[in-house]
């Protein structure tokens, strides 16, 4: 798995490259009316997403009182996330250069960085770095809402006009009603007085359920319906959410070589479940790493303001 997200991760930057869409040498200054975060933002979050993951996967007793799979599970995402440190310190420089595609990279990866570490933040029991996963999900979550809201859509909207936006709009409909239903019948399944298989410490909620239903989906089914309808920022949000389901699935087949590892494999039904999961996110993987390589080389340039100073015109 190290040797595909690595494959993954190079392959997906010279993507990046080569759909730079920058404006003229002697224009930028002028076109661009806002820049990226600082890099001092990038490198703060990068330094704590390398302690954070290295915590997980050395310390024994990171993921203590949950599950094996659980643990496993998260050891595999640490293990994924910290691969993608490089991606993100990279595509960050490239946005503070002027690329657009090198800023919805960079705002993908930390949209995935503010899931995973609210999944940990409240979800995981309370260990020595519990305010790391904070701090890690207050300046992704920050980077993420910047890195979306600042974007002049109409200005570059134009850049978008050859973008795979049906295959896109489709595996955002299809992934978030799929999620959203199997979650449901989890739930429902159990009303009113029986608990849901995947329940979590102490009878809590899964985190997952959550962060999911309330925050994933629909923003996944909200960006789909703006690809219908022809929005110009359906393929900005499409863009992120797309960069956001690779990580995803990349961390989610890393977890069957980290079950494994532990030995979960003897148990027929975690077996079952290991095949099926390395299956369904090895093709929705390939099919975001397509769309993303697709959609980068139709990207068409943008020769106007597209980033804004702050999240608010000015008030005179």
């Amino acid at each position: 798995m190290t040797n595909t997200s690595n494959s993954t991760a190079a392959h997906l930057g010279r993507s990046v490259t080569h759909g730079q869409v920058e404006a003229p040498q002697g224009q930028q200054a002028a076109h661009n009316l806002g820049r990226p975060l600082r890099a001092a933002h990038s490198a703060c979050l990068g330094g704590l997403v390398i302690v954070a993951t290295v915590y997980g996967l050395v310390a024994g007793d990171a993921y203590r009182l949950v599950s094996e799979m659980t643990r496993q599970t998260w050891r595999a995402q640490d293990a994924v996330t910290l691969l993608f440190v490089p991606v993100l310190l990279w595509s960050s420089r490239r946005a503070r250069a002027g690329s657009l595609s090198g800023h919805l990279l960079t705002t993908g990866i930390v949209l995935w960085l503010a899931y995973c570490y609210a999944h940990l933040s409240i979800g995981a029991p309370l260990n020595p770095i519990f305010l790391v996963y904070v701090a890690i999900l207050a300046l992704a979550g920050f980077a993420a809402l910047d890195g979306l809201v600042r974007i002049d859509m109409t200005a570059i909207s134009p850049a978008f006009g050859r973008a795979p936006w049906r295959g896109a709009a489709w595996l955002l409909t299809v992934g978030g009603i799929g999620t959203g239903a199997l979650w449901l019948s989890e739930i429902v399944g159990a009303w009113p007085n029986g608990l849901p298989p995947n329940i979590h410490l102490s009878q809590l909620p899964n985190p997952t359920w959550v962060l999911d239903l309330a925050w994933i989906i629909p923003m996944s089914l909200g960006a789909a319906l703006l690809l219908w309808r022809r929005r110009p920022t359906g393929p900005v949000v499409a863009a992120v959410m797309v960069v956001f389901l690779l990580v995803l699935s990349a961390s989610m087949v890393a977890v069957t070589p980290f079950a494994w590892a532990a030995g979960l494999q003897t148990d027929p039904a975690v077996r079952t479940q290991l095949i099926v999961f390395t299956v369904l996110f090895t093709i929705l993987g390939a099919v975001a790493a397509w769309l993303l390589r697709v959609g980068q080389r139709r990207l068409g340039p943008v020769t106007s303001s597209w980033l804004h100073s702050g999240w608010w015109s000015a008030v005179r």
